[in-house]
């Protein structure tokens, strides 16, 4: 386990991002994902992003991944592909992509059919195993991993 309470697991991928560990950490202690039961991704990013919008060294990244590791958690699908860190932020240069902003949140974003137009029109090569894949957080993980081998 990484941290000492329940949601460790489910929560190690935000943990693994984050240089503020101990201050990461106290914040998931006081996470209880029962109270994101039935709701959608929307939803569940605004909340956290409110949770967390006033807590110094905890940014975007880190409300992404727990927003993320819930969505995961209840099997929510995210229709969009959030653009957060180098690696997306990188690969949407290098395919050519405006990003958009969600007006709530203030983060970047592009939707899955951009991304694949993009690939598509592009030199650069998509694993066909990606084309029907409508799920964002997928797509953000296939898109950071990819722009490494270029």
């Amino acid at each position: 386990m990484v941290c000492g309470s329940s949601n460790d697991y489910m929560f190690q991928e935000a943990v693994g991002h984050c240089r503020h560990k101990t201050k990461l950490r106290k914040l998931l202690k006081d996470i209880n994902i029962k109270h994101y039961e039935n709701k959608n991704y929307e939803e569940i990013i605004c909340m956290i992003h409110d949770i967390c919008k006033n807590i110094n060294q905890i940014g975007s990244l880190m409300v992404y991944d727990i927003s993320a590791a819930i969505c995961r958690h209840y099997g929510i699908i995210i229709d969009k592909v959030y653009i957060i860190g180098g690696g997306p932020k990188r690969s949407i240069k290098l395919l050519n992509i405006k990003k958009k902003l969600h007006n709530e949140i203030k983060f970047n974003y592009v939707t899955i059919d951009e991304l694949i137009r993009a690939f598509d029109n592009s030199i650069y090569e998509l694993d066909e195993t990606m084309r029907n894949n409508r799920n964002g957080d997928e797509w953000e993980s296939y898109i950071c991993n990819w722009q490494k081998s270029i």
